[in-house]
């Protein structure tokens, strides 16, 4: 037992050396290269408020690193652990190994919100309180309609009217698409419903507010650990327990929800990295939430912080939507798992 703790603790340190160290590629790597030295000086003089390092290098440097990367990279990392979170979550109260964090039709809600507000004119701040408008949208219309008006719970009838509401959302955000006047609308439109991290600023509402409810929702949902253990063991074993199954359900629901509504509204809607990540944190710690819930926060940022790399050096100057890089890996690496035989879930392998 102790010796598996120390394994577990192993493993956290390294993936915060490893989390460290995709920051800083991450920072030095875009449409043109910063030597990586030089980015950890810079923010090792910046961090600590002090000129630690000499800094031989030009002004511009400066402002390409702070004003412009460092946001992006945070964001990525945030938006990645939130993800991660929000699969594992998902695929708990479900007990469906291929839910991810936009199951409920979240995504599409956000994305018909920002496509309207782009196509029919609007600020950047604009298309962010669309977005995140059509997602809550989306979000009651789920739960009014999935719940029969709050008489009653059921996972199963949730899923299948998010899958409904999902797909007229998606057919209202083609219907906006095809109604735009100009290509660039129609790229802008068509971008944002791929994901794209280069909205990232230092600001509240780009930074802080994700940032914030990341914390909180990872806190309630350590808390709730040992609930969602037994919960992956069936209903009937929770019941059995005393466990009050809907109030659990509802609220880890609620959460991720709110959650992944404000990350959408920055990014738009990034896949796979909920369905995935998951998946591959239980090859290291197994179903044990407690451990689960942490080791997804680390591995999903930095998941998400190399697909943004991705996005910037493969063709530059110009940015892939990080949607596509995110399919592109996640696709034949969940094919892969699946031929490994190491898609496992609740104790069983397929």
């Amino acid at each position: 037992m102790v010796g598996h703790k120390n394994n577990f603790k192993y493993l956290i340190l390294f993936l915060i050396f490893l989390l460290l160290l995709s920051i800083g590629i991450g920072v030095a790597f875009g449409s043109s290269y910063i030597d990586i030295v030089d980015v950890y000086k810079f923010l090792g003089n910046k961090i600590s408020g002090k000129e630690i390092f000499k800094a031989d290098w030009k002004k511009t440097i400066e402002v390409i690193i702070w004003e412009v990367r460092v946001p992006r990279v945070l964001l990525s990392g945030i938006c990645g652990a939130g993800l991660a979170l929000c699969g594992v979550l998902m695929q708990c109260i479900t007990k469906n190994p291929i839910a991810d964090p936009y199951i409920l039709g979240i995504s599409s809600g956000a994305s018909a919100g920002a496509v309207f507000v782009i196509v029919f004119g609007g600020t950047l701040i604009s298309i962010t309180i669309g977005a995140f408008l059509g997602a809550i949208l989306c979000g009651i219309i789920v739960f009014t309609v999935g719940t029969q008006w709050g008489k009653s719970y059921s996972t199963v009838r949730l899923i299948l009217t998010g899958l409904a509401v999902s797909t007229i959302f998606s057919s209202l955000t083609n219907i906006f698409i095809y109604s735009a006047d100009n290509a660039n609308q129609v790229k802008s439109a068509v971008f944002w419903t791929m994901g794209s991290l280069g909205r990232a600023k230092w600001g509240k509402s780009e930074l802080l507010l994700p940032l914030v409810i990341l914390i909180i929702v990872f806190f309630i949902s350590f808390f709730m650990s040992k609930s969602l253990d037994i919960l992956i063991l069936g209903d009937n074993s929770a019941k059995m327990l005393g466990m009050d199954i809907a109030f659990i359900k509802v609220t880890i629901i609620l959460l991720t929800t709110f959650l992944i509504s404000v990350q959408v509204a920055i990014t738009g809607a990034i896949g796979f990295i909920g369905l995935i990540v998951p998946h591959i944190c239980r090859a290291f710690c197994g179903n044990k939430h407690k451990n689960l819930l942490v080791i997804s926060i680390f591995i999903g940022a930095i998941f998400l912080i190399w697909c943004d790399i991705g996005t910037r050096v493969l063709f530059p100057p110009k940015e892939i939507p990080i949607g596509i890089i995110t399919s592109i890996i996640g696709g034949p690496f969940f094919l892969l798992m699946i031929n490994k035989n190491r898609f496992s879930f609740g104790g069983e392998k397929g």
